[in-house]
């Protein structure tokens, strides 16, 4: 009697390898799936492009809300008399004559116009845009190193906040589009809807104004990428961010800084 012939061992499943994904849907990705995407920058050589050009298209809505909110005439409007009482105010304290206050007024008028506004306005928002990016890149790094004790590489973390920044594109966008219909140069998707008559001045309305939906989510998404270069849980990321923004915001507020937080 024969025996069956032995059945030759199957071999081993292949690991199914992800194609790396093209740059737009990263970005894209990184609203609905910011886990995926950042698995891929970490298992990834380093790409400058993840980086720069959420930087260039940030710098880019920055621009263009510039020069849209100061073509509005509502807004030139309240910028300008905000001006005029605080010069006012210089002049009931003594600090200021009225022959000051006039010169001063009539040289504001002459070179500070909505024209000047849209070049320091876009400016700002280019310089911004880059500070952020490297600031929270700084951030992710440091707090790989000092509290989970992970050895990625500067530029990683660059990766993740720059794709991270993609939430604050969207955020600046919608912030656009209430201040073009309300006619408020501080509106934005917070608790300052809730202020009638928004003083950048008033350090509780710039606390109502840092409480930001997109500001949380963004803080979110860096969190999401912490975890994933460090191989820390998320929540323990999270609590670091949330806690490193809440500092940051104080720290702004009582310096009489806090108008860079909107």
């Amino acid at each position: 009697m024969e025996l069956p012939s032995p059945i030759p061992d199957s071999p081993p499943p292949k690991e199914t390898v992800r194609p790396p994904t093209s740059l737009a849907a990263r970005l894209l990705n990184v609203f609905a799936t910011p886990g995926e995407v950042f698995d891929e920058v970490r298992a990834s050589r380093s790409t400058v492009l993840n980086w720069l050009v959420p930087a260039l298209i940030s710098s880019l809505v920055g621009v263009l809300s510039a020069i849209v909110i100061f073509s509005q005439p509502a807004i030139v409007q309240k910028l300008h008399e905000a001006q005029q009482q605080g010069i006012e105010k210089q002049v009931q304290a003594g600090k200021l004559t009225r022959q000051q206050a006039d010169q001063f007024e009539s040289t504001m008028d002459k070179y500070f116009g909505p024209g000047t506004m849209k070049v320091f306005g876009s400016i700002g928002a280019v310089v911004s845009s880059f500070i952020r990016l490297f600031w929270w890149a700084l951030v992710l790094w440091l707090f790989g190193r000092w509290f989970f004790k992970a050895r990625f590489g500067y530029l990683k973390s660059v990766e993740v906040a720059g794709l991270s920044s993609m939430i604050a594109v969207l955020g600046t966008i919608v912030s656009l589009l209430l201040i073009v219909n309300l006619g408020k140069l501080y509106s934005s998707l917070s608790l300052s809807l809730a202020v009638s008559d928004f003083n950048p001045q008033n350090k509780n309305h710039l606390l109502l104004g840092t409480v930001n939906v997109f500001t949380f989510w963004q803080l979110g998404v860096l969190s999401c990428g912490l975890g994933r270069l460090a191989g820390a849980p998320f929540t323990r990321a999270l609590v670091l961010l949330v806690t490193c923004w809440m500092l940051l915001v104080l720290l702004l507020v009582s310096s009489n800084l806090g108008s860079f937080l909107l």
